[in-house]
């Protein structure tokens, strides 16, 4: 079966809130192609469906829409670097870098965070000696964005938001 006739099944099993499927597909052609960042970036929509911040930060890690919220709950939720780096499912980090800068930004900040070290990457010596956290995010409003998660979680999957005042 093709990406694309893959991809049509995905989005019609979505539609049915087949989510489970979905995903399950979705995670057999990143077994095919896991430095393909639109896969990626599908299976993280499958998890914000679903409410799962944590899974789609992670998968969308590597991608420019990275939310505050989905970051936040990636890396509370998997506090380790090196855990993160290896559950990124990413080939090789040390010397495959992903095709965007952002991507390759991001990973090589959390490659360094995991190991010390920077990645080998001759092609991209720049992005690989970024040892920086996702960049956009000041500590305030990281810090915000962590306290407004924690409240969510409490609340519960089914417990509507708070009035904003």
């Amino acid at each position: 079966m093709s990406v694309e006739s893959t991809l049509a099944k995905v989005a019609a099993e979505l539609r049915a809130n087949q989510h489970r499927q979905a995903r399950l597909r979705l995670r057999g052609l990143l077994s095919s192609h896991p430095t393909d960042l639109a896969l990626r970036r599908r299976f993280a929509d499958a998890y914000q469906r679903i409410q799962h911040p944590e899974q789609a930060g992670r998968w969308n890690y590597l991608d420019e829409s990275l939310s505050f919220w989905e970051l936040g709950a990636f890396e509370q939720c998997f506090r380790d670097p090196a855990r993160r780096l290896a559950l990124l499912f990413w080939p090789d980090p040390a010397h495959n870098p992903p095709p965007t800068r952002t991507a390759r930004r991001r990973l090589a900040g959390l490659y360094w965070e995991a190991t010390g070290t920077a990645p080998d990457w001759p092609e991209h010596r720049r992005d690989a000696a970024v040892r920086l956290r996702p960049e956009g995010r000041s500590p305030w409003e990281e810090d915000r964005a962590l306290a407004e998660l924690r409240e969510r979680l409490s609340r519960g999957p089914d417990s509507p938001a708070p009035e904003a005042t």
